[in-house]
């Protein structure tokens, strides 16, 4: 089975600069994934990214997805594989990331850099919390 990232977009965004620093503030860095299977399209399938980073005098969401394309229709057997839950997350996140970097150092500020996402511990989290 041949697999490609056909797209990507960011879907919704909110970036403020905050006036002023929040003393004591740790940061918060918050990201979901998800998947989606359109009807429509049996050979496709989505992963879906949500961001949350709370940093110093950075208020930033980032809502993005990306869709793969596939040369054989999606199965069931596919939907429930490591490729759908981890291999197409850690293929798409390095272009969350990039666009983050670029998104804060071309508003004048240290790029945010973040960090490297392990999608196995992540996917293994959550099928616990299903």
């Amino acid at each position: 089975m041949n697999i490609r990232l056909r797209d990507w977009k960011v879907i919704n965004i909110n970036f403020s600069l905050l006036d002023e620093e929040i003393e004591g503030n740790e940061g918060r860095f918050d990201l979901e994934t998800g998947k989606f299977f359109p009807q429509d399209e049996s050979k496709t399938f989505g992963v879906v990214f949500k961001l949350i980073i709370k940093e110093k005098a950075i208020d930033l969401f980032v809502e993005s997805i990306f869709n793969f394309e596939l040369d054989e229709s999606v199965t069931e057997e596919f939907k429930l594989s490591s490729f759908a839950n981890v291999n197409a997350p850690a293929i798409a996140f390095p272009y969350l990331r990039a666009f983050v970097s670029n998104i804060t150092l071309q508003s004048g500020i240290n790029p945010v850099i973040l960090p490297s996402i392990n999608f196995i511990k992540l996917s293994e989290e959550n099928k616990e919390s299903s």
